[in-house]
């Protein structure tokens, strides 16, 4: 991978020892990639903490000084998603190695101005006070208009400005309908339509720290993009438009900024052009179908396999762990890659995995 503006990385613990001394490790490697990337704290711009129980060890996270010193710089969104290489917890971190940044807000609720305009990084995590009582179509209401509420308090809309989503779902077998519901309810108000075009997203099973919370949201929306700027992504001879089997979401985006392109690509899995899953019950053979549909999306962007610059795998079965993580060496060895346990929306599909391009 050549270096870019946009830098991305996943940091691993080294040491698969206790919370606390993984959070020492990630401490050095972090402080360490500001120096080998040349970049700052200034210019660190997102984080995504994955912990393996969320209720036990966000609040140790937030006291550590990871955290306290480097983190809270940041946008930063968590997940419990158990990770499977022995790691009690790992980061997902995106630099902008570009000057004159400057960052307003929470950790949760992030303004970023930079050359060509604003992006919004958002975290929605509920307590049980705030969502007693609704179920996942509200809570997943509910997080859209956080969203929507800021958006208009920055002149933009959930139609115009917003580029990337993941909805994290507890229990997602149970609970991921009314989650599409409500998602598709509010799509419908803002005009987002097949007509149109939805936001390229993750539906993923993950926990916030709140046992009793259903839903966890994050959203990703940038200002200033003309119509040149965006393209969303198809490749209809792989996979089809997720509107065909009553879901909203694109299945990738490509945007320009700060002269490069950006190319966001949704959870994908074994899919093909009827909506049909693939393979059932073959982990492997799954894995190479979806990395065929990536390959798809990101030429329809004008990149290619070569420009990946991390892999998130979710897994449905953890024994399938070592036969995938075999097939991550062996076909992206220089590709960072973070495989946890997660179940997809659909019980048929064992492996899905989101990733970010950059040309």
């Amino acid at each position: 991978m050549s270096e870019h503006k946009f830098i991305f990385d996943i940091l691993s613990p080294k040491v698969k020892t206790t919370l606390c001394e993984q959070l020492d490790d990630l401490y050095v490697s972090l402080s360490s990639l500001l120096d080998t990337k040349k970049v700052t704290l200034q210019q660190l711009l997102f984080v995504r903490i994955y912990l393996t129980d969320a209720a036990n060890q966000m609040s140790i996270v937030k006291a550590h000084k990871l955290y306290q010193e480097l983190l809270s710089e940041a946008a930063v969104s968590y997940i419990e998603q158990p990770l499977l290489d022995g790691s009690k917890v790992a980061l997902n971190v995106l630099f902008l190695n570009e000057e004159n940044i400057e960052k307003e807000g929470t950790p949760d609720s992030m303004k970023v101005t930079f050359s060509e305009g604003k992006m919004l990084f958002h975290t929605v995590r509920y307590s049980a006070a705030e969502i007693e009582g609704l179920d996942a179509e509200a809570q997943t209401k509910l997080a859209f208009a956080k969203h929507c509420a800021w958006l208009e308090e920055e002149g933009m809309t959930l139609l115009n400005d917003c580029h990337r989503t993941w909805l994290y779902v507890r229990d997602v077998d149970r609970y991921y309908a009314g989650v599409v519901k409500g998602r598709n309810d509010v799509f419908a108000e803002q005009g987002l339509t097949p007509s149109t075009h939805f936001i390229t997203s993750t539906g993923i099973e993950g926990c916030s720290d709140d046992t009793q919370a259903i839903v966890s949201a994050d959203f990703f929306s940038v200002s200033g993009m003309g119509d040149a700027d965006v393209k969303y992504l198809q490749a209809l001879e792989y996979l089809n438009p997720t509107y065909e089997y009553g879901v909203a979401f694109e299945r990738g985006t490509s945007l320009t900024l700060a002269g490069e392109r950006l190319h966001l690509i949704s959870g994908t899995a074994s899919i093909d052009k009827y909506g049909k899953c693939l393979y059932h019950g073959d982990v492997v053979a799954q894995t190479e179908r979806l990395f065929l549909n990536i390959e798809q999306l990101l030429a329809d962007g004008g990149a290619g396999m070569k420009d990946l610059q991390y892999l998130i795998v979710y897994l449905r079965d953890v024994a399938d762990y070592s036969v995938v993580d075999a097939y991550l060496k062996e076909n992206f060895p220089n590709i960072p890659a973070l495989i946890t346990l997660a179940r997809v929306c659909r019980p048929e599909w064992l492996i899905e995995v989101e990733t970010i391009a950059v040309s």
